[in-house]
């Protein structure tokens, strides 16, 4: 839906979000005498989280003044794939495998826009991105090393998971006509 000041439109897409981090041994701070397990600044873990979305949303666009510009974009995530998290500790001797079950999601947008020329502009924007699970999440604790003689077991739990992530960014456009 168009106007001379305005549009609106729907729009259907996907998303991705990954992330990965370090867990590192741990550093004395207290007493000089007591002993960390492990030595300092050591990886001792890694883990990871991946989040595949289908986005289903709105868009609205209009002119504030006749060189700015406010658009936003609102979308619902009906559908994502589990996100699966891993843990590996070689020092530990542990493995933790967790899967989440369903997943949705929202996700949020703004930018304030200057008309630089007919087709060159320049914004401001924020964004806020979260997405979570429903229902308890099957979590498998894997341990080889826990008793004796490298006995590997498993441990079924149930968790729930999120993530939200907020943001500012700046941005320049050009339109090709």
């Amino acid at each position: 839906m168009c106007g001379s000041t305005y549009k609106l439109g729907a729009f259907i897409s996907g998303t991705y979000f990954g992330q990965k981090s370090d867990s590192i041994a741990c550093v004395q701070t207290a007493s000089p005498y007591g002993a960390c397990a492990v030595p300092a600044q050591q990886i001792i873990g890694t883990q990871g989280a991946n989040w595949d979305a289908l986005r289903v949303g709105l868009n609205a666009e209009t002119m504030l003044f006749e060189d700015w510009r406010v658009s936003a974009d609102v979308a619902y995530l009906p559908w994502t794939t589990s996100p699966v998290v891993i843990t590996i500790s070689s020092v530990l001797k542990q493995l933790s495998t967790i899967s989440a079950g369903k997943v949705g999601g929202v996700q949020i947008e703004g930018t304030l826009s200057y008309l630089l020329g007919r087709n060159f502009s320049i914004g401001v924007g924020a964004r806020y991105w979260a997405m979570w699970t429903k229902n308890d999440s099957d979590v498998i604790f894997n341990c080889s090393g826990c008793r004796d003689r490298g006995t590997f077991i498993q441990i079924p739990a149930l968790a729930k998971y999120s993530m939200e992530r907020w943001g500012t960014f700046l941005e320049a456009s050009y339109k090709f006509e």
